[in-house]
């Protein structure tokens, strides 16, 4: 049966239903950090009106888990990109990263390909500064962006890329959402996936330990393709999480949130609310630090009791 997203289990080559866990593989589970990263993209040239030339050309995605809102990232911004090009090892390969998934939450990403005019001062100064940030943070948000990279002098190169993202029809767009144990559809499980443009018979390719798919009857692969991989991770960068967390907040306020009915308002509330109980914690631990030591002072000891009577913070503090 012909489908648009396939499955491959590590250490195999054959697409499979992605509607059906495999038996090579794990769920992810409750408590578990995870990434889904972007390993290759390959436009065919079966898009009408597509790379028309003297353009440039951005693969972005947008995830979103549970009820957050639907983050947007830039993947690869490049001029004049021929179609047929295969593009693998992305400097922000990045979709999302979750440190503590819930067990619960779906997930849902699309990949979408956009044009956008720049000239060549524009070009560089945002080539530039996507690495910069792909290097510090996973990943390029373009909700971070206006704040950010206002004070570089490149402001009206980010306010035509912002511009794009928010009214150009992208080329391509490929949807994709995963589901926990106790939901109907494609499990998030640990594995690549493959999205086609087209449906396709997923036993008519292989896909190759570089993360390119080929044709089992040696023919070019003539259809537009997306290979992403879930994969647990031992360690998750505070950095990452951190720009990917300002981001949804970000996007969260300029964009609202269709995943929920929870307004922009009520959702930066929540956000600071669980900032403040955050500080006020680090700061009744401060003040025992210097009461262990005797120089905590009166005042100081006022607030640690201000704050030691709260009962949200209650089963967080030391007894």
């Amino acid at each position: 049966m012909k489908d648009k997203l396939w499955f491959v289990a590590p250490k195999t080559k054959d697409l499979t239903s992605a509607y059906e866990e495999h038996p090579a593989t794990k769920r992810v589970v409750a408590a578990e950090a995870f990434t889904v990263s972007l390993r290759t993209v390959m436009v065919a040239q079966d898009m009408d009106g597509f790379l028309r030339g003297d353009n440039d050309v951005l693969v972005l995605s947008a995830a979103s888990l549970g009820e957050k809102p639907a983050v947007q990232r830039v993947h690869y911004y490049e001029e004049d990109l021929p179609a047929g090009t295969v593009l693998k090892d992305f400097i922000a390969e990045t979709m999302i990263v979750c440190d503590d998934y819930s067990g619960t939450d779906r997930l849902w990403m699309e990949l979408n390909i956009v044009e956008v005019d720049t000239d060549t001062g524009e070009r560089k100064a945002l080539l530039s500064a996507f690495k910069n940030f792909a290097v510090t943070a996973g990943a390029v948000f373009p909700a971070t962006l206006p704040y950010s990279m206002a004070a570089t002098g490149i402001f009206s190169a980010i306010e035509k890329l912002v511009s794009a993202l928010e009214t150009d029809e992208p080329a391509l767009k490929c949807p994709v959402t995963l589901y926990p144990p106790d939901r109907m559809g494609a499990p998030l499980q640990r594995g690549s996936f493959v999205v086609f443009a087209n449906p396709v018979e997923g036993g008519d390719y292989e896909l190759q330990s570089n993360g390119e798919l080929t044709m089992k009857s040696g023919a070019a692969v003539g259809t537009t393709y997306v290979v992403f991989t879930a994969e647990p991770v031992k360690a998750v960068s505070p950095e990452w999480i951190i720009s990917q967390r300002v981001a949804t907040l970000l996007t969260q306020i300029t964009e609202g949130n269709r995943n929920t009915a929870k307004g922009s308002v009520d959702f930066l509330n929540d956000t600071l609310k669980l900032y403040s109980n955050f500080s006020d914690l680090r700061r009744y631990l401060d003040i025992m630090k210097k009461k262990e030591q005797g120089s905590m002072t009166a005042e100081e000891k006022a607030l640690m009791d201000r704050i030691g009577v709260r009962e949200e913070l209650k089963p967080f503090l030391p007894k």
